[in-house]
């Protein structure tokens, strides 16, 4: 894998992140651990310090000086004990190798010269002075270099563990951001197929990590593409086969226009031409009213939909046309039932679907327009008496222009069904097409709304 991609990645500039706050976080705790190391080892050094001037302070009142100067001596020859320095009042040093010139009472720390320093081992002293009860001095110290070391370690193990989790996260980053930059690399190259014109192609989904995710989420959406594709073609091809009957209709009759000895033949032939690019245009509407019922344009124009309301409306301006031809009309509109959603798109639904039974029935068939309220939906049913649509083919007859081969002699685009099947899903309900023994029961879903089941169980 070459570097540029690797230092272009942000999991890698994220470790980088990461990484500085953690080294600022150890550069904080080693200042916080040095101010206080500092303050605590010189408490320890006085609490140790003072604890020996009370004994040997003791030790003078109890055994007098001889017995102190001995102690002295024994306690000088343990290993790591602390400094003394005994002066008699005439200012002569009984005991000790503290160097400490005209030591003062109480608290004070000294630095030593060079060859002190050396024959001490240590450069800097805290020291604790009080007078003895013979009226002499003593001086008691001990070294603060030792703490200081103490205080060098800790700051050098914080650095070194410090210095070692950057390390340690930085190869994380490197590790991780390899992984990352490996699979978002198929991504691409997935994505780069697709470019080309291979919708077949899939992107990885190994795994439950984002990465996963956001490749599972790129597959739906290749499926979706690809179904759509699919349709597209075959509504192509099938705008083409419905559109080149009624074009070649209307050439036969230009011809037959342009071939006419008398206007009354002429007239005819223009007649039917104009009724067939009605036709076609009537098509093309149906099809342009999908697509934008499709887009999901039209919910910014929802609102509250009394479905009483519109079943009588359209329901009325039909009713003549059925009864003239017939069949017998009856609605059942029911209880009030509130939609949201467009009211137009719901009546050219409804509409779609009585023209659908009045396509499909004979003559003396019955056909009933009904409310029904089931489940929490509100279903908008139309049932007629006609011939029905087998099981096999309820799904395939609401896709665009698929007319069944009973259906290809009748007028009509194949789209009635499709734009009910669209509208029913722009208001989040369903198609649903069953056998209503006989005929066909067409049922349009649409979720009730909140206040309808309410009044309801009022």
């Amino acid at each position: 894998m070459s570097l540029k991609p690797l230092l272009g990645a942000s999991s890698l500039r994220l470790s980088a992140i990461y990484g500085a706050i953690l080294v600022f976080a150890f550069a904080l705790a080693g200042a916080g651990a040095w101010a206080a190391s500092k303050s605590a080892a010189q408490g320890e050094l006085r609490q140790r310090i003072q604890l020996e001037m009370e004994a040997m302070q003791e030790e003078f009142r109890i055994e007098g000086l001889p017995a102190a100067i001995a102690a002295i001596r024994a306690r000088e020859a343990n290993p790591g004990s602390l400094e003394y320095q005994l002066v008699d009042r005439r200012g002569r040093v009984l005991i000790g190798d503290l160097r400490a010139p005209g030591p003062q009472l109480g608290w004070s720390s000294i630095k030593l010269s060079e060859t002190e320093a050396h024959e001490m081992s240590a450069e800097s002293f805290l020291i604790l002075t009080r007078a003895t009860p013979d009226g002499g001095l003593l001086t008691i110290g001990d070294d603060l270099d030792r703490a200081e070391q103490v205080r060098a370690a800790v700051l050098k193990t914080l650095l070194w563990v410090g210095l070692g989790a950057l390390l340690l996260a930085l190869a994380a980053g490197v590790f991780a951001t390899r992984a990352a930059v490996r699979r978002m690399s198929a991504l691409s190259a997935t994505m780069a197929r697709v470019t080309a014109g291979e919708f077949t192609a899939r992107a990885p989904e190994d795994g439950d990590d984002d990465v996963a995710q956001l490749g599972r989420g790129i597959n739906r959406m290749l499926s979706r593409i690809g179904l759509l594709i699919a349709d597209l073609k075959r509504v192509s091809v099938d705008v083409a086969h419905d559109l080149r009957t009624p074009l070649t209709h209307v050439r036969q009759s230009l011809e037959a226009v342009a071939q006419a000895n008398d206007v009354d033949t002429a007239n005819e032939a223009a007649r039917i031409a104009q009724g067939k690019i009605d036709d076609v245009l009537r098509a093309f509407d149906a099809i342009l009213r999908l697509a934008e019922i499709d887009s999901g344009a039209a919910r910014a124009r929802f609102g509250s939909v009394d479905l009483v309301a519109l079943i009588d409306r359209v329901t009325d301006a039909y009713r003549p046309d059925i009864e003239a031809q017939g069949r017998s009309f009856t609605t059942y509109p029911g209880v009030p039932s509130l939609v949201v959603g467009d009211g137009d798109l719901i009546a050219q639904a409804l509409a779609n679907l009585i023209e659908n039974a009045m396509n499909h029935t004979r003559r003396g068939a019955a056909i009933t327009v009904s409310a029904r309220h089931r489940d929490g939906e509100v279903h908008l049913v139309v049932e007629d008496e006609g011939q029905g649509i087998s099981s096999a083919d309820r799904g395939r007859v609401v896709e665009p222009f698929v007319r069944l081969d009973p259906s290809r002699s009748s007028p009509g685009s194949g789209l009635g069904l499709s734009i009910v099947s669209a509208i029913a899903r722009l208001h989040g309900g369903q198609l649903i097409l069953e056998d209503s023994e006989p005929g066909l029961r067409a049922s349009v879903t649409f979720p009730a709304r909140p206040h309808w089941r309410s009044s309801m169980s009022e």
